[in-house]
């Protein structure tokens, strides 16, 4: 259940930067890489994670497996 408390902390840096107006290419790197090589997931699964625009399901189910083949 650790990695669900990863995904919160994610996405609400995701919204600061969102917000902030502070959301460039670089910024975006720097906060879904690590998360993308710690889960080992592809670069479109985790964006999606960190915009919050996969269903929760399915994220149970990546971040159990430990992520997808690439």
């Amino acid at each position: 259940m650790n990695a669900m408390y990863e995904v919160v902390e994610l996405q609400g840096e995701y919204q600061t930067l969102v917000d902030k107006k502070q959301l460039t290419k670089k910024a975006v790197c720097a906060l879904v890489i690590p998360f993308r090589d710690k889960h080992h997931l592809t670069d479109k699964q985790a964006l999606m994670i960190a915009r919050n625009e996969m269903p929760l399901s399915e994220m149970i189910i990546l971040l159990d497996a430990g992520g997808a083949e690439r």
